[in-house]
């Protein structure tokens, strides 16, 4: 019996619920069985990487699986990795400013900040890969560098669906 890992994160909140789960048990039960902060609540959705809206509640685990041999979800000797995220927003408007120009993009709030920097840094400002590496996300207005496994929707407060970022060069302390 095929089991899945889920990893939830949800709006406003920097801790992430992990847990094992069979494929036949719904998301509803997955999500009761790891505490989600919000279940049940009005307002609040459940999203699913890879899926662009909200998801059902009752639906089997295994329907959310990728399904791809070799998929970056699996991970050596356990199940596939599911990744959810519980909140209001049903997309994100992200904006990332880099040398004085911004550039705007939606995203589903279950986008990781790793995908985030990969199109700010290749679509968006079309930098090389050795550029891309050098610099990072940082959140407007502080020093925060989310970490890039980090969702999006994670960095809302659910009643405003945007987040703010400065692509900014990655600096090393020697020492």
């Amino acid at each position: 019996m095929k089991k899945f890992k889920i990893v939830l994160q949800c709006e406003g909140a920097a801790k992430v619920l992990v847990g094992d789960f069979k494929g036949q048990q719904s998301v509803g039960e997955a999500l009761k069985a790891l505490g989600a902060p919000h279940m049940g609540e009005e307002g609040y959705l459940v999203f699913a990487e890879g899926r662009d809206g909200p998801i059902d509640l009752h639906v089997p685990i295994q329907t959310l699986a990728v399904g791809k041999e070799g998929d970056k979800g699996q991970e050596k000797g356990q199940g596939e990795v599911i990744r959810l995220h519980e909140g209001r927003c049903q997309r994100v408007s992200v904006s990332v400013t880099f040398n004085g120009v911004t550039k705007l993009r939606e995203f589903p709030p279950v986008t990781r900040v790793s995908h985030v920097h990969q199109w700010a840094t290749h679509n968006a400002f079309d930098m090389s890969p050795r550029d891309a590496a050098e610099h990072v996300l940082e959140l407007v207005g502080g020093d925060e560098r989310p970490d890039a496994d980090t969702q999006i929707g994670t960095l809302t407060s659910g009643m405003l669906c945007a987040v703010a970022f400065d692509l900014v060069p990655f600096k090393r302390v020697e020492g």
